[in-house]
């Protein structure tokens, strides 16, 4: 017997899309997706917002702690040990203080608004290990996680806290972004891409140095860079140049960079 003729009509009509052969010159299907955030010219009022924050910017950076450790100082391991252990409390919150940021972005209705949205979502994946990453940092200096989790923060840190809380509850989106994603993502990619290696030598005083108890540092060094960039595109799409909301937003994150300095220092103060 002959093989059996297949109807080709009836194949191209019961295959899926992907498997139908398109026309000539017809342009395959994309899916939607909100362009990526950029960077763009600052308008006027951001550029100035960058040089007034500037010694803020340097103050968080630098506390006692992070530029002895990126000089080779060897600052005492207890230092490192009360930052990790008080420090926590921030970044086990951190997805929330940008889960807040979300709740305020639309789709489609504003600017920019879903890239934005796509940013904080995509962050809060990124975000979701930190907490564990942080903890085998804790561990491999000998800080009792349990111990952490029962003790009661430093006012210092309860202070960078509350204000994180506020900005993103009931601030703008941009002064959230600028208070959270902004000033303490920003700063936090600046020193640990300089102390990263130098904190290696804490090896000789006990400290686990290795793929696990390092990851957490090596992360925040090497992509926190292009976060504080990405951040000020999400402020200048939502803020319209030349309204009480910048002035707004330069006070959001000058409170936070001055809050995180000091609660630096609070926990090497002896």
């Amino acid at each position: 017997m002959s093989p059996v003729v297949q109807n080709t009509e009836v194949l191209t009509q019961t295959l899926p899309p992907s498997l139908v052969a398109r026309p000539s010159g017809e342009a395959a299907a994309r899916r939607y997706s909100p362009p990526a955030l950029k960077p763009t010219p600052h308008p006027e009022w951001m550029e100035g917002m960058l040089v007034s924050l500037q010694p803020e910017w340097e103050a968080a950076c630098w506390p006692s702690i992070f530029r002895d450790t990126a000089a080779g100082k060897h600052p005492p391991l207890l230092h490192w040990q009360r930052v990790l252990s008080n420090f926590f409390f921030i970044v086990e919150s951190f997805p929330k203080y940008m889960g807040l940021s979300l709740a305020k972005t639309t789709y489609g209705q504003r600017p920019g608004d879903a890239s934005s949205r796509r940013w904080l979502l995509q962050n809060l994946g990124v975000e979701a290990r930190h907490a564990e990453w942080y903890l085998d940092w804790m561990v491999a200096i000998g800080v009792n996680p349990d111990q952490v989790f029962n003790a009661k923060p430093l006012p210092e840190i309860l202070a960078l806290h509350e204000h994180l809380v506020e900005m993103c509850t009931r601030g703008t989106l941009a002064e959230g972004v600028a208070a959270s994603n902004w000033a303490i993502e920003g700063v936090t990619g600046v020193w640990t891409e300089k102390c990263e290696k130098p904190f290696r030598e804490y090896a000789r005083d006990g400290v686990r140095i290795d793929g696990v108890s390092m990851m957490w540092l090596k992360a925040h060094a090497r992509y926190d860079d292009a976060h504080p960039e990405e951040a000020l595109e999400i402020i200048k799409a939502a803020v319209s140049p030349g309204s009480q909301e910048c002035e707004r937003v330069v006070a959001a994150a000058r409170k936070s960079l001055k809050l995180y300095t000091a609660a630096i220092e609070a926990c090497c103060a002896v």
